[in-house]
């Protein structure tokens, strides 16, 4: 006979975070995460395994910012194996020295406001100001927790800092373009700079130095849970960071004959099992050797397993209980399994929820609606657009909907390609993957766009300034002590309108 849970599955979007006694600025509150021993992130973010959203681009963007890419089990190897060829060469350890040829510059007279606009839409912070010879005059450097109250219209010249000279110390010190790595990184430790300049004899720009503070470009991957699991994890667990399974429910024998093969091929790399939605299930992935457990089902913006199929579960109960079971483990064995919250995280309150209670988010959505998304850009009718100003909408798919299936057999070119393929091949594939009668599976994804936000890195900035700011709310000065510290409190949906603007109308500042 069917049982009836006593719980009601209840959204992370229910919730708010009550405020605590302020000990720490928000500007200080650390985001930083570990996964295992070898991963340390700057924020604690992961891609979803989205085709839609994880390439080449993406892999390179995220993993610069401290995120950590998953890169999707449904690709096809060659778009794989790109994914992690470029990420590799992006990557970056900590006491580099990191040169940036061609940043984005400005001439002395641009106007302050027409600088701004610049950093908003790159992200970059430091800005060399340049004459039309190309001669470095100095610098802008922004301080979004600090913003200059100059008003917009005046020219840049007036407020920029200008290079050091021998009379005043106080300017951007800079090198010459044959000073070796090991001058710069001596400069910019001894000054405790975040950068320097490098020109020319004559003073002309050449490129910018940084000193990087963080390993990057960390790097996942899921793998089969079919017949090629051994051939996946063979071919890409010495390539990756970490591994993982995929799948809408990870509860079956082989999920966990999977994990004990990884763990024994390789032992010092974490592997990740999901999703699940209960907390006996966590228990015994995590006493099988689990390094993180991803929950959810049923929640995602392009998910229908719910929907259609009735399976699922309220994320905000899944977090809860998966969270207290987490807690539970640690304190009888000692050993700490992190918790991937995975689905339904639709705006940074959300997110922060989240947050409360997991040790990481997981998050499609959020990252498909940047410009460095796999997907194809949409102007404002759904046509295909390349401009990054028209941009305004982001294709989206879920990994169960039938697009997928072309694409891992295509690549994400597969309109170009089925056009020049063989009809039958074409018609037998259409037939097989294409409709919605396929033989023994069910569709569990829809297909959509997302509205596009932006460039990555000064999206996940900003909205990692409001996150800092709710956390120390809280008290709190890292994640660890949020978790500890956060109080959430269930809303009313009359107390969660309130929350919002209201009784006007926005002209500016809604999201």
């Amino acid at each position: 006979m069917a049982k009836i849970s006593a719980k009601i599955s209840e959204s992370l979007r229910e919730y708010l975070i009550l405020t605590g006694w302020i000990k720490c600025k928000p500007e200080k509150v650390s985001l930083e995460a570990k996964l295992g021993d070898s991963i340390k992130l700057q924020y604690p973010y992961m891609t979803a395994r989205m085709q839609c959203v994880v390439g080449p681009d993406m892999a390179v963007a995220a993993g610069r910012n401290g995120i950590l890419t998953c890169i999707p089990r449904s690709l096809r190897d060659i778009d794989k194996q790109n994914i992690i060829n470029a990420n590799k060469s992006a990557r970056l350890k900590k006491g580099n020295v990191e040169y940036l040829e061609r940043p984005e510059s400005v001439e002395p007279d641009t106007k302050i406001g027409e600088v701004i606009e610049l950093i908003n839409k790159t992200g970059y912070s430091v800005i060399p100001v340049l004459d039309w010879h190309k001669k470095l005059m100095g610098f802008y450097i922004h301080n979004p927790d600090n913003t200059s109250s100059v008003p917009p219209y005046k020219p840049i010249k007036e407020v920029m800092t200008p290079l050091r000279t021998k009379s005043d110390n106080r300017g951007v010190p800079f090198l010459y373009n044959d000073s070796s790595k090991a001058e710069v990184k001596r400069l910019l430790i001894s000054e405790d700079k975040r950068f320097v300049p490098i020109v020319n004899n004559k003073m002309v720009f050449q490129r910018l130095a940084f000193l990087q503070k963080y390993d990057t470009n960390f790097i996942g991957i899921a793998i089969s849970t079919r017949n090629k699991w051994e051939e996946e994890l063979e071919r890409w667990g010495h390539q990756v960071d970490t591994l993982m399974i995929d799948s809408s429910n990870a509860c079956f024998d082989d999920a966990v004959k999977i994990l004990k093969a990884a763990k024994e091929k390789f032992p010092d790399k974490p592997f990740g099992v999901g999703n699940i939605i209960q907390g006996g299930h966590f228990v015994k992935f995590a006493k099988n050797g689990a390094d993180y457990i991803i929950a959810g089902m049923g929640v995602g913006s392009i998910c229908q397993t719910g929907s259609e199929r009735g399976n699922g579960r309220g994320q905000f109960t899944v977090a809860k209980e998966l969270s207290d079971v987490r807690n539970k483990l640690y304190d009888d064995t000692d050993r700490y399994v992190p918790l991937v919250i995975d689905g339904s995280l639709g705006n940074v309150k959300d997110i922060t929820v989240a947050l409360a209670l997991g040790d990481f988010v997981m998050m499609g959505n959020y990252f498909n609606r940047f410009y460095e998304a796999a997907a194809r850009k949409l102007g404002e009718k759904g046509e295909p657009i390349s401009e990054e100003k028209l941009i305004k909408r982001v294709e989206t798919w879920g990994e169960g909907h039938p697009i997928a299936r072309l694409v891992g057999m295509f690549g994400m070119n597969y309109r170009e390609a089925i056009r020049e393929a063989d009809p039958a091949d074409v018609a037998n594939v259409l037939e097989r993957y294409g409709h919605a009668s396929i033989s023994s599976a069910t569709i569990e994804g829809v297909v959509g766009t997302a509205e596009y936000r932006g460039r990555l890195k000064p999206n996940v900035e900003e909205d990692a300034r409001y996150i800092r700011t709710t956390i120390s709310n809280t008290g709190a000065s890292n994640l660890e002590e949020f978790r500890q510290m956060a109080v959430l409190e269930k809303a009313s949906p009359e107390t969660m309108g309130d929350m919002y603007p209201h009784d006007i109308t926005i002209k500016e500042g809604g999201k």
